[in-house]
């Protein structure tokens, strides 16, 4: 008070507080070395001169001032989460919001509001939380970020759970599909039409796609399934096609007829039956002269008397007269192949044998004017009559003794038919 009065009536005279110090004998005031509260600080270091709990070595404390004199205000461990929020048990007395709930930093003042039973805004209200304004709170609202969806709204036909009851657009599906006229049901009344639906060859848009009976070829067999194709994912199975030994009905005949025995000779093709048109012809059967295979191993009469053969050393001479292919056929039955000529005498002694127009295994049947013979290779010896071979198409396999002469070649259609000779 003495020093109030002092500094007043200094100013009130209009002497200075060091005239004032003089004029009674006392040192001037000086704020480098005062220390008004006694706090070890000088005036000009402490904050607070007069008061002894305020000065840069003061311990903060929670009084909404600044204690230590560093400019900060309550800045002590009182927001423990580091949320920005003080502990409102720790630090009560401080201005503005408290956290209520300091080991927690989605828990403070303004936080979002989440359905788990936490009061994460300290409110004082737990589940509170509104976030589409819609009336139901989050804890209820099964959309809680759409103000249309919640518990009692009424059911719309828009794909959603508009109610929160768990059941889309229920209510909307008619005919217990699964889908509502607006999830693409064309025929909402109906239960036999959906998305789901398999389409049938009936004239109407079953699996509602917005086509009628729509003619994809899924196998690409040339067939839709509208058109006949009985399974449109294998396309070795549509009408018309060969029955051939895979368990499948290739066909489309409703049966997979390569189990079928036609001729009732005991065996089916997947048996081995290489005829199913002739009951003469089987696995095991007796080989006959009846142009069939009988015995179903690859060759058609391999017997000798049936084209009329003789043999003379190596060679297999037959007096009938078939085409090239059954020649050749025949003479692989016998263990052969049609004779086969490496020289001039060679050439002179078949020729002997037969004695007339006779085939020889000499051909361009693979490429046109390469000749071979049956095992492919080529022709290291020739015999061809003047002017021959032709360059015909139709003319692919050789005759030897053309026109009686003998040891001539000539090259004829092999659909033609003459006397032939084997070599073995």
């Amino acid at each position: 008070m003495w020093l109030a009065w002092l500094v007043f009536g200094c100013i009130e005279s209009g002497v200075s507080a060091t005239e004032g110090d003089k004029a009674e004998g006392r040192p001037p005031y000086d704020a480098t070395t005062h220390d008004a509260d006694h706090d070890g600080f000088v005036d000009a270091e402490d904050c607070k001169p007069d008061d002894v709990n305020v000065h840069p070595d003061g311990v903060e404390r929670c009084n909404g001032q600044d204690d230590d004199c560093d400019g900060k205000v309550d800045e002590g461990d009182y927001d423990a989460d580091d949320d920005g929020y003080d502990d409102q048990v720790a630090c009560y007395g401080l201005p503005g919001e408290m956290d209520c709930r300091d080991d927690d930093a989605s828990v403070h003042p303004g936080a979002a509001e989440t359905c788990d039973y936490v009061d994460e805004d300290c409110n004082g209200t737990i589940d509170d939380g509104d976030l589409d304004g819609d009336g139901a709170l989050t804890c209820d609202d099964c959309d809680d970020l759409d103000a249309f969806i919640l518990p009692g709204a009424a059911e719309a036909c828009d794909g959603l759970d508009n109610d929160c009851d768990d059941l889309v657009d229920d209510g909307w599906d008619f005919d217990g599909d699964g889908y509502s006229e607006c999830q693409g049901d064309c025929e909402p009344e109906d239960g036999d039409f959906g998305p789901d639906a398999d389409e049938a060859c009936d004239g109407v848009d079953n699996d509602c796609d917005g086509r009628v009976d729509e003619d994809d070829d899924l196998d690409a067999d040339g067939v839709p399934t509208c058109e006949g194709d009985c399974d449109d994912t294998d396309a070795s199975a549509f009408p018309g096609a060969e029955e051939v030994c895979d368990g499948v009905d290739n066909d489309c005949d409703a049966s997979s007829d390569e189990a079928v025995d036609a001729d009732g000779d005991g065996y089916s093709l997947c048996l081995g039956d290489c005829d199913e048109a002739s009951s003469a012809a089987f696995p095991g059967g007796v080989e006959t002269c009846d142009g069939v295979d009988n015995d179903c191993n690859g060759y058609t009469d391999e017997s000798y008397a049936c084209y009329g053969c003789t043999t003379s050393g190596s060679y297999v001479l037959c007096s009938s007269s078939t085409t090239w292919a059954l020649a050749e056929n025949a003479c692989e039955g016998f263990g052969g192949a049609l004779v086969r000529l490496s020289s001039a005498s060679e050439n002179d002694d078949v020729a002997s044998l037969t004695a007339r127009p006779t085939w020889i295994g000499a051909n361009d049947i693979g490429t046109e004017g390469v000749w071979v013979w049956p095992d492919g290779s080529t022709l290291g010896f020739d015999s061809w009559a003047s002017g021959y071979p032709t360059s015909s198409d139709a003319a692919d396999c050789a005759i030897t003794n053309d026109g009686g002469r003998r040891g001539d070649w000539i090259d004829v259609d092999c659909t033609g038919s003459y006397p032939f000779a084997c070599e073995l």
